[in-house]
């Protein structure tokens, strides 16, 4: 799916998340957190990468394999350095700031294709539990 960066259609891309990690057999609170995590993702990709601009484009694809779900972001603002992406200290407490940290908790795995030339391509992994080691 592709959308425009607006928030107001964030839960557009929510939804979509819950639905696909509910058919794999996620327990509620996984499908809340996975929600939770792309919606993370898209959102610093509202705020920092398009500088809260509506103009940008965001495209979620979900790829169901029979061992994991593989959600995949892109956008085509400028790129970022994935080593520069960190949360801020979890004993500062404030809002803001630990989308990063809820992307890597909430998935077994996040990672940037540096090899992508159109913008940024973000894959969120999740393994189904009985693939799990």
């Amino acid at each position: 799916m592709v959308i425009s960066a607006e928030p107001r259609l964030l839960h557009i891309m929510r939804g979509a998340v819950r639905y696909y990690a509910q058919e794999a057999g996620f327990r509620e609170s996984e499908v809340y957190e996975l929600a939770l995590a792309v919606d993370e993702a898209v959102t610093n990709v509202i705020r920092h990468t398009y500088g809260n601009r509506p103009n940008g484009r965001l495209a979620l694809e979900v790829q169901d394999f029979a061992d994991r779900l593989e959600f995949v972001i892109e956008d085509t603002g400028p790129k970022v350095c994935p080593g520069a992406i960190r949360p801020r200290a979890l004993d500062d407490v404030r809002p803001g700031g630990l989308g990063s940290f809820f992307m890597k908790s909430f998935t077994d795995s996040c990672s940037y294709d540096e090899t992508f030339t159109d913008g940024n391509r973000l894959r969120l992994v999740k393994f189904k539990r009985q693939f799990l080691p």
